[in-house]
């Protein structure tokens, strides 16, 4: 890999840091009383188009590298580090976690089956 694609990776893993930044802020948005986690559905297309990006510079598995940046700050609201609890600690984290994870898991997959039949 260049050290273009390199550096467009290492951007790209920080977009990814940012997004989750930005998704575990903004998933306790309430409409009326209502809770709408729309960041849910916004982290699942968001890391799909960011691993497709990182798969067209690498082939190894570096492509994964914003995706673990994306779960790491996910996984660290659920601790409580520096106040009384988490940040966030009821359905919509997983409901983040599983939209996040769990769609570009499966594009991946599906990316990978496509490439090894050839189709």
């Amino acid at each position: 890999m260049s050290v273009a694609g390199r550096l467009e990776l290492a951007v790209l893993t920080v977009s990814g840091f940012l997004l989750g930044i930005l998704t575990a802020a903004f998933l306790m948005i309430r409409v009326g009383g209502w809770p709408v986690p729309v960041t849910a559905v916004i982290a699942g297309v968001a890391n799909v188009a960011i691993l497709k990006l990182a798969g067209s510079y690498t082939r190894s598995g570096w492509r994964f590298a914003p995706l673990v940046a994306w779960t790491a700050v996910t996984l660290a609201a659920m601790l409580p580090l520096l106040g009384n609890g988490a940040l966030i600690g009821d359905w919509r984290l997983l409901l983040l976690l599983a939209c996040g994870l769990a769609v570009p898991a499966f594009y991946a997959s599906n990316a990978r089956m496509r490439e090894l039949t050839g189709s």
